[in-house]
């Protein structure tokens, strides 16, 4: 009787952390996005070696600032190559946004594969060359992909802000 009274006060005390989630417990890659001004993506994208860069920052309010541009300062506001030719070719744009647009927005990318873990492998292509960054629903997202999807829905939005007339 003590035997399984000590079984049961174990099985008790353990109970708690079963409650907790297990280190191989993964997020689900697809969620419903919420509304929350802790959103942000910033998304930097060169379709080929010569091409220009393009960084695109998106945040929950509504405040889309695009750049483009052959220049180093497009992807680092600090780099300080001043000497090469290309220092000066930066564009910048803004674009203003309702903010349950750009939480559609932030939803067709996280169905894209946003926040889906990938391995960059030797044989991948180097171009397009994408790098995203962001928060959403307080998770972190830094990474290269070549996920086809993820690109193309990356390309449909910096073309729906080129047909605006907001990028050239």
């Amino acid at each position: 009787m003590k035997r399984l009274s000590r079984v049961v006060l174990l099985a008790l005390a353990l109970l708690p952390l079963a409650a907790c989630s297990p280190y191989w417990y993964k997020l689900p890659e697809k969620f419903t996005v919420q509304d929350s001004r802790l959103n942000w993506v910033q998304i930097f994208y060169q379709a080929s070696e010569s091409a220009p860069r393009v960084r695109c920052d998106m945040r929950d309010s509504g405040l889309i600032t695009i750049l483009e541009g052959k220049s180093v300062t497009v992807g680092d506001d600090f780099n300080i190559e001043y000497a090469k030719p290309d220092f000066g070719d930066v564009r910048k744009y803004y674009y203003k946004m309702d903010p349950e647009m750009f939480r559609q927005t932030l939803q067709l990318l996280v169905d894209a594969g946003l926040l889906k873990e990938e391995k960059i492998e030797e044989g991948d292509p180097v171009y397009p060359k994408v790098l995203v960054r962001g928060n959403v629903n307080h998770r972190v997202v830094q990474k290269f992909t070549v996920n086809p999807d993820l690109i193309a829905e990356i390309r449909t939005q910096l073309f729906q802000f080129k047909m605006s007339g907001q990028l050239n």
